[in-house]
């Protein structure tokens, strides 16, 4: 063992003289230079090269960086057995990440890149402007030579906008609604804001299946179509008008639709709202991506009072929209809203003030509506949302009961079938009559029967069933081509072009 300690010795003692002798013929200085070379070298006959993206540029936060972590957080496997997890403010989501000195392997159009997250300990400042984190983070990315030009011409960009659409996937979303009197709020905006719970989605709805899915294929093909709006010249934005009786799910339409998108909802109260100038406002303060609802357009301002063709061939200007049934403050005129101005709110200049917006006007009785407001490019699809069906009434006894397919007697069902649709009950009524009585489902089921039977009889014996005079789909038509052919006389677009070129000071 003594022999083992001065061999030990004996080497360390020759290491240091050789050290010593290093230090003597070749400086630092030209040390410093051969390492230098040699990466040069190296660099020069390798296939790959390096970017480094730090957490902090100098002073400032690096947001390619924030960028990075959330795209490979949510677009790559991630290989490890340690990782992170983060959950940013007004999240309600939580994002995985990756670890310290983890990689990740990443591919974009047939490019193979890898990521490394590098973390490194700080070094003592004795000075600094703002307080500095003790580790130093940082993304390296490696990709070989002959990619370079695709990565930094195409691949950060896609990182970017990919990051920009989780930070708004992971945010809870917001209900808007514009300020009593055109007041602005403690950040100078017009709109308050809450957030949106609403639980409405496509699969609880009670409709049609297939016109719920030809509503979601449209949604989809809206918000997938950016290039198909650039190409043609159209602001990309979109109109829908959901019209039917009270009850029938118009807001739970709107609330499904904004689940779907996942975008903002902005509820505009027209009676709220005193010009044109101040409703163009509004417009200009709402964010792309989201929904701007007006529901029960008819009752909230009058749009039926536009002037008929007089007997010298001429229109007269449009009217002052005016408050329908709300008080004598707007009945007086304080409400100087016109017709041409709410047509320009939806499809003028001002409309293309933001991108990847929808509209949603909703109404009871569409017969009432001016039918330049119904229009495409104004409200180009029309939703009528209509009594309940066989296939909405399973949706909703799926809902509030849990019966699925097989649960229920097929007497039962065949029953419901043949009652349901001469019934010409909401969906509305049948929640309410399955909520009182979800604790026993047979008993709910039961009067259920019994409500949708006495209103079938109560109908027969007041002529009202839709099959005397059609469908309720049918006779509404039948309301708006005829109020159609009684306003315009087949004039239309001769209409519209006075009402377009009329000023908002009438």
């Amino acid at each position: 063992m003594k022999e083992y300690w001065t061999s030990l010795a004996s080497l360390l003692g020759v290491l240091a003289f050789c050290q010593s002798l290093m230090n003597s013929v070749f400086p630092p200085e030209l040390r410093f230079a051969f390492l230098k070379l040699f990466n040069r070298v190296f660099k020069l006959f390798s296939t790959f090269c390096y970017f480094d993206i730090t957490e902090i540029d100098g002073v400032n936060t690096n947001e390619l960086y924030n960028a990075v972590q959330l795209y490979l957080s949510s677009s790559v496997s991630i290989a490890g057995n340690r990782l992170s997890l983060t959950r940013a403010v007004n999240s309600s989501s939580v994002t995985l990440g990756l670890s310290n000195n983890d990689s990740i392997v990443d591919t974009f159009n047939t490019v193979t890149v890898v990521w490394e997250h590098i973390v490194t300990q700080r070094q003592t400042q004795t000075f600094a402007w703002r307080p500095m984190p003790e580790e130093k983070r940082g993304f390296t990315l490696r990709i070989k030579k002959k990619d370079k030009n695709l990565i930094l011409d195409s691949y950060l960009d896609y990182i970017m906008e990919k990051a920009n659409e989780i930070r708004r996937m992971n945010q809870d979303r917001l209900l808007y609604t514009n300020s009593r009197g055109g007041s602005l709020d403690s950040r100078g905006l017009p709109w308050e804001s809450v957030p949106f719970k609403h639980p409405s989605t496509f699969d609880t709805l009670a409709m049609d299946p297939v016109k719920k899915q030809q509503i979601m294929e449209d949604l989809t093909d809206f918000a997938e179509c950016q290039s198909f709006y650039e190409r043609t010249g159209r602001a990309w934005k979109r109109g829908y008008l959901l019209y039917g009786p009270p009850g029938t799910g118009k807001s739970s339409m709107i609330a499904a639709m904004a689940n779907y998108l996942r975008y903002d909802i902005y509820d505009l109260e027209l009676t709220e709202v005193k010009s044109n100038s101040e409703l163009r406002k509004l417009l200009m303060k709402t964010s792309s991506k989201s929904i701007i609802v007006i529901e029960d357009i008819d009752c909230s301002i009058n749009l039926t009072n536009r002037n008929k063709k007089q007997s010298t061939g001429s229109y007269n200007e449009p009217e002052m929209l005016t408050g329908s049934g709300l008080g004598d403050d707007f009945g007086n005129g304080n409400n100087t809203i016109t017709l041409s101005g709410l047509l320009n709110f939806t499809d003028g200049l001002w409309s293309c003030c933001g991108s990847e917006r929808i509209f949603v006007f909703t109404t009871n009785h569409i017969e009432k509506l001016d039918p330049a407001l119904l229009r495409s490019g104004r409200m180009d699809m029309h939703i009528h949302m209509s009594y309940c069906t066989f296939s909405s009434v399973k949706i909703l006894l799926r809902n509030y009961l849990g019966f699925e397919e097989g649960d229920l007697n097929d007497d039962v069902l065949k029953e419901l079938e043949e009652v349901v649709d001469r019934a010409e009950i909401t969906p509305a009524d049948v929640s309410e009559a399955l909520i009182k009585n979800r604790r026993d489902k047979e008993r709910a089921v039961r009067e259920l029967l019994e409500d949708l039977r006495s209103r079938v009889e109560r109908n027969e014996k007041n002529g009202k069933l839709r099959g005397q005079n059609g469908s309720l789909e049918e006779q509404e038509k039948r309301a708006l081509d005829s109020l159609y052919a009684e306003e315009n006389g087949g004039e239309e677009e001769e209409i519209e072009d006075n009402i377009c070129k009329s000023s908002d000071d009438y």
